[in-house]
């Protein structure tokens, strides 16, 4: 039987190539994380520059939109409802 070892070990790896590696992807992430950062910081100040120009409190804006919100599903819905029987074809019933 031969002495020479055929499990993986840690000395098969390329130190430098995982070193950099492991570099590269930390910068990377690094990257994201600001990018994530900055994004998020915009759009704070989006919202908050949209608050300002609005006239409604934040509870009034939101009680109206969600009026115009339902009266545009029940526009959509009764001209659904409307335009069906048109569109259907008059198919006998055996």
């Amino acid at each position: 039987m031969s002495d020479r070892r055929t499990d993986p070990s840690w000395d098969d790896l390329d130190q430098g190539l995982l070193i950099g590696a492991v570099i590269l992807l930390s910068v990377g992430a690094l990257a994201g994380m600001s990018g994530s950062v900055l994004v998020g910081a915009a759009v704070l100040k989006a919202t908050r520059r949209w608050m300002r120009r609005a006239d409604l409190p934040p509870a009034d804006l939101a009680r109206l939109k969600w009026a115009q919100a339902r009266a545009a599903a029940g526009a959509g819905a009764g001209a659904w409802r409307a335009s069906e029987p048109a569109a259907r074809p008059a198919v006998p019933v055996p």
